[in-house]
């Protein structure tokens, strides 16, 4: 399940009742207990999807605003203390999944142009806002930590939108939708700025706490795959589910799925013929059970096509397996 910082949930919530969503409508929202200082980023989207549906157009605008290098952790300090802009950008493509999992960034740096691109697909409405509220939050970081007024030259959304006017007001540039990509070009010249506080070594002391804070969530691993692993077992007997129903069961799209396990050197097909390949062998070796219900009980159709497929995994078939235990 993709997970967002408690702070950028925090202040979306206030926000809302700030601008008159009726308290009734976020009780749940109010009321959710936070572990880690994260939340679910599904919840974070229903308050999104809340706001845009009852309150004033351009909530992702007005969030973005509102967020500062305090709301981010340790990732928000490496921001006051880097050289320069640009290394602001460089810093938001590293260590992004410290602050959420869904999505990421990529930096293409050009002697004229540098573009950031965020790869976040919209899988559902309140993506939209939280991928407005996204940039309209670097640029304002852009301006807290140099205390100058940098602006993109050229803005673009993948969504489709009414209205861009109090965007372009806001960016002072162009603003596409229906764009190929979510991003934002700037000048490359307006990001060697130097930032306020600028500190070499404050600094590197910063990445390295975030390097030490990715190993630890890469520990707890992986979270993700144990999620899909047990939830394969669990199904295994009554269909191997599609990459789209484990999607929507984690709360994220397939092609967010199929990125977050190729980051792990993993896809979606080598996790079920390993869940195969275990309930398999452990049926075999603990149970009476006959090769043809054994075949059932991991998800195919006919025995042969799991012979077939046992044998690829161990280099015997089912049966000599058993015989040789």
């Amino acid at each position: 399940m993709a997970v967002v910082f408690s702070t950028i949930y925090n202040k979306a919530i206030q926000l809302a009742l700030s601008e008159g969503l009726a308290k009734v409508h976020l009780n749940h929202y109010i009321d959710y207990k936070v572990e880690n200082k994260r939340v679910p980023m599904e919840l974070l989207l229903e308050v999104y999807e809340l706001s845009a549906d009852k309150l004033q157009a351009g909530f992702g605008l007005r969030q973005g605003k509102q967020l500062d290098t305090t709301d981010y952790g340790t990732l928000g300090l490496s921001w006051k203390t880097c050289l320069k802009a640009i290394d602001v950008l460089n810093n938001v493509k590293r260590y992004m999944v410290l602050v959420t999992d869904d999505g990421s960034m990529e930096l293409e740096v050009c002697e004229d142009k540098t573009k950031l691109v965020l790869n976040r697909e919209v899988y559902r409405t309140g993506i939209k806002t939280a991928n407005e509220a996204s940039f309209v939050m670097l640029v304002g970081i852009l301006n807290e930590v140099t205390g100058k007024n940098i602006k993109p030259i050229e803005v673009n959304f993948k969504h489709s939108f009414s209205s861009s006017d109090y965007f372009s007001e806001y960016f002072d540039c162009p603003v596409n939708f229906n764009a190929t990509k979510n991003t934002l070009i700037f000048n490359s010249k307006a990001l060697e700025v130097s930032t306020i506080k600028a500190d070499k070594f404050i600094h590197q002391f910063l990445l390295e706490r975030m390097e030490q804070e990715i190993s630890k969530l890469s520990e707890q691993e992986d979270v993700l795959t144990s999620k899909i692993n047990k939830l394969l077992k669990e199904s295994m007997s009554s269909g191997i589910p599609s990459i789209s129903q484990v999607g929507d069961y984690l709360g994220m799209s397939a092609r967010t799925l199929k990125r977050r396990l190729a980051d792990r050197n993993l896809s979606f097909r080598e996790l079920i013929q390993k869940n195969q390949h275990e309930t398999a062998t452990q049926l075999l070796s603990n149970s009476s059970q006959s090769v043809g219900e054994i075949a059932f009980l991991t998800g195919f159709s006919e025995q042969s096509a799991f012979n077939r497929a046992f044998k690829r995994w161990t280099g015997q078939a089912p049966n000599e397996y058993r015989k040789n235990l």
